[in-house]
């Protein structure tokens, strides 16, 4: 591909912003040159552009670059994460159920009508109310075990018509096992829709993180999230509206990032 065709791709934009947030949880504080838990109440609430602290302090005196960096390194990381259970979960339970039908497709029908039946939002609250736990661990496994219907419902009805296909039906009566049959024809062939439906899952993980930080249920108490931070600033809205502005946008660029990355390849593969 030419350097042209290149420039003119509507994937540069977004390879751009993955670059950067890539880099940014790679290398952390080291960007910003300070401790996102250091406190310093002689520079409370510096606006952004002062020296020494590019977008300004918050209410303690902590750095704000510094935190939202730290941020995006848990905001992406828990998306990231959760998105991965729910792919693999769902994943999973769509092809056998495709495969067996039956019982278990039947079965995986109740199961995903039921959990859906519920908003998925309400079911993460709950749960870590019940499991009493905050913790990047506890949030990314709640996050991927109430949303992981959305990809076996998807994937259930893409793998039916998959195994009714000749050639898988051939590999199937010549002795191929099972797992083999599956990460060599079915999977592979439901890799375009699955693309799409992981990017749009994603994006929803990021606000989903954020509402939970936000009410102060997802992360533990004092985290640099961007939800938690949108929270603690809410107070100063007036005085530093610089507080919910960064993590605001911050939390906007990935969310629309990821929207056009979903649109270009749904485009793409139809």
């Amino acid at each position: 591909m030419s350097l042209a065709k290149i420039i003119r791709s509507p994937l540069l934009p977004l390879g751009m912003v993955g670059v950067v947030c890539a880099l940014t949880m790679v290398l952390g504080d080291a960007l910003s040159g300070h401790d996102h838990r250091a406190i310093d109440l002689t520079a409370r609430l510096l606006p952004p552009l002062s020296p020494d602290h590019l977008l300004g302090t918050d209410e303690l005196g902590r750095d704000q670059l510094a935190r939202l960096l730290t941020g995006l390194r848990w905001s992406v990381g828990a998306a990231f994460c959760a998105t991965v259970i729910a792919f693999c979960i769902g994943s999973t339970f769509g092809i056998l159920a495709a495969h067996k039908g039956g019982i278990l497709g039947s079965a995986l029908r109740l199961l995903t009508t039921f959990t859906q039946s519920f908003p998925s939002f309400v079911m993460a609250v709950t749960v870590i109310a019940i499991l009493g736990d905050s913790g990047f661990v506890a949030l990314t496994l709640t996050l991927g075990l109430v949303t992981w219907p959305v990809f076996s419902r998807v994937v259930y009805a893409e793998a039916r018509s998959l195994f009714q296909r000749e050639y898988v039906q051939a590999a199937e009566m010549t002795g191929m096992s099972k797992m083999r049959l599956y990460l060599h024809h079915v999977l592979p062939a439901l890799i375009p829709t699955l693309s799409v439906l992981v990017v749009f899952h994603f994006a929803e993980m990021i606000v989903a993180e954020g509402a939970l930080s936000f009410l102060g249920i997802g992360a533990p108490l004092g985290a640099a999230t961007w939800g938690a931070m949108l929270s603690e600033g809410r107070g100063y809205m007036l005085e530093a509206p610089w507080l919910t502005l960064a993590p605001a946008f911050a939390m906007v660029i990935i969310i629309v990032s990821a929207h056009r990355l979903g649109q270009y390849l749904r485009n793409i593969t139809r």
